[in-house]
């Protein structure tokens, strides 16, 4: 995590450093991504940064963190509405909302894909220990409409998520310019939704 000199620096200085670290994550997986290249878009010496952050993997925790704080606040209201809708109401609800996150934080959308893209496994699994970001995932959803009841006994919750992964990641990634009309993209995620619904309610009673 940063330290104590990062926050004394001011606001607006600390938002550079921070959408200069954001840019690079979202181009580049972490493995990849250059410390140098951030401190020179930055405008500062990289013995400064070291000031800031111990080093690259802490700076990039911070990015990581920051952004998947931002994406639990957006998608809030879809949890707001977990014991008030029915479980795939919910479900179309956070594939919405989740696709107009994408596309209005973009690079924020592109930090979180690389964090499961990346093959640093341990800075990945570092993370997962020390921040709860699953909640914001598909696996939380699959909790709750197993306990609902909605979702058959005899699914296989891993396949489940895999295949709504999968399927998720293309509603959202291939739909990102601006020319798509919202609203038609939504009623598409809703149609593709309605297929893969097929396959996990519950049919008992």
């Amino acid at each position: 995590m940063p330290k104590p000199t990062f926050f004394n620096l001011p606001a607006d200085k600390r938002e550079h450093i921070f959408n200069c670290a954001l840019r690079e994550f979202a181009e580049h997986p972490y493995e990849q991504a250059s410390l140098t290249e951030i401190v020179n878009a930055a405008g500062i010496a990289k013995g400064s940064m070291y000031q800031y952050f111990a080093d690259k993997k802490d700076l990039y925790k911070y990015v990581v963190q920051t952004v998947y704080q931002h994406k639990r606040s957006f998608l809030q209201p879809v949890w707001d509405k977990a014991g008030e809708i029915e479980f795939f109401e919910l479900l179309s609800l956070y594939y919405r909302r989740s696709w107009r996150f994408a596309r209005q934080f973009p690079y924020e959308h592109r930090v979180t894909v690389n964090f499961w893209d990346s093959r640093d496994e341990a800075v990945r699994a570092e993370i997962l220990r020390e921040r709860e970001i699953r909640n914001v995932e598909f696996s939380g959803l699959l909790e709750h409409g197993s306990r609902a009841g909605v979702i058959a006994a005899e699914v296989d919750q891993e396949a489940a998520w895999f295949v709504y992964h999968a399927v998720g990641r293309a509603l959202i990634d291939n739909f990102l310019e601006q020319d798509v009309s919202a609203e038609e993209h939504e009623v598409f995620i809703d149609s593709v939704l309605a297929i893969l619904e097929w396959g996990l309610r519950s049919r008992k009673g």
